[in-house]
């Protein structure tokens, strides 16, 4: 009897907490139902894209299989030996991938979502071949699926360029460093370019072309500034000590380059790659483009207070620029760059056209 007795309590007890449950539990709303509809969408339209992915990744092996046997690269037993290697290997991947995915799927069926809020964060860095999107080394899953095809063959690629380093000036009259500090007066470059492989079957020779945002700038010596004078520009010793005397160029420009040099084939199951990494690289070329602007900066002391002059002006230099450049790759994406500009930055009457000339450090990536 007793024993009958805390059986119907115990039943009684979990009929009441299913209840309490149910009550805590309010019914989902249909915004809910359809969010985890879309997610169950996604997880399944993901399980047949890795299914095609693989059979696609198959196929280019057999294709490429293929042809080394047609090159005598390798005999036909050996070719049907690996595409039943690939075969089996494709088999298992399809086997573990998809039932990660058939997790995910019960997952979302009893809870709803995988995680609260349905969106997957990754972390990581470099290049993502899955099919989510990557925001400055966050991978965000967003239920959207891409099948981004790889391509046999990448003769174009897109590289950030970087470069720094020292300026000065060659006049008709004198030297570098005889009119701006050699170490004051600096240049920086900052463009995107594209490098393209000349020959089908050689890296030896890239043409590269892009565009740039120069930036030159000379520092006057011996208290000197620009002033104009009868409309001609001349130099002039400023009646105060000057802090800094600073002229700066901004030209947007074209770069195109030939670059040449060491180069390896790598060839891939499904892809063929000309790598130039470690190799000794070297570019010849030179660049057009337009002035953007010129600035005459001064700073100086007065009664104890410190002033600064912005004066815009083209003194004299061209509108349209042009000019000679070359790198000499030193190590990894490193290079020695130097640049000449055959046309004037600006002219003056006690130094005539003035040419700047630059040499420094460039980074490619």
């Amino acid at each position: 009897m007793k024993s009958i007795l805390t059986l119907a309590l115990v039943a009684t007890l979990a009929i009441f907490a299913q209840n309490v449950k149910a009550q805590d539990d309010p019914p989902a709303t249909e915004k809910e139902l359809e969010e985890v509809q879309d997610q169950l969408d996604y997880l399944k339209s993901k399980k047949q894209f890795i299914i095609d992915e693989e059979k696609l990744l198959l196929k280019k092996r057999v294709i490429f299989l293929n042809k080394q046997v047609k090159e005598g690269k390798l005999t036909q037993e050996e070719a049907d030996q690996k595409k039943q290697e690939f075969a089996e290997k494709t088999a298992l991947n399809i086997e573990n991938k998809t039932a990660i995915v058939n997790n995910q799927i019960a997952l979302v069926e009893r809870n709803g979502s995988i995680t609260s809020n349905g969106t997957q964060i990754l972390f990581g860095i470099g290049h993502q071949d899955g099919d989510g999107k990557r925001i400055f080394g966050i991978t965000v899953d967003d239920g959207k699926v891409t099948n981004p095809e790889r391509q046999y063959d990448r003769r174009t690629y897109s590289e950030l360029v970087l470069s720094f380093g020292l300026n000065n000036a060659l006049t008709e009259v004198s030297d570098i460093g005889d009119d701006f500090s050699v170490g004051r007066s600096r240049f920086f470059e900052l463009g995107l370019a594209w490098k393209t492989r000349v020959f089908k079957n050689s890296g030896a020779l890239h043409l590269k072309y892009g565009a740039s945002l120069q930036i030159n700038k000379l520092f006057a010596k011996d208290n000197q500034t620009l002033v104009i004078n009868d409309n001609d520009a001349i130099f002039q010793e400023f009646p105060i000590d000057l802090d800094k005397s600073q002229l700066r160029f901004t030209n947007l420009v074209v770069p195109v380059h030939l670059e040449f040099g060491g180069w390896r084939k790598e060839q891939l199951e499904d892809a063929v790659r000309y790598r130039l990494a470690g190799k000794f690289r070297m570019g010849i070329g030179g660049y057009v483009g337009v002035r953007l602007g010129t600035q005459q900066k001064l700073k100086y002391k007065e009664d104890g207070e410190r002033v600064k002059i912005k004066e815009k002006q083209d003194f004299g230099g061209d509108t349209f620029v042009y000019g000679l450049s070359s790198y000499i790759r030193i190590t990894g994406d490193l290079s020695l760059y130097g640049k000449y500009d055959l046309s004037s930055a600006f002219n003056t009457q006690n130094l005539g056209d003035v040419n700047n000339v630059s040499l420094g450090v460039r980074w490619d990536w």
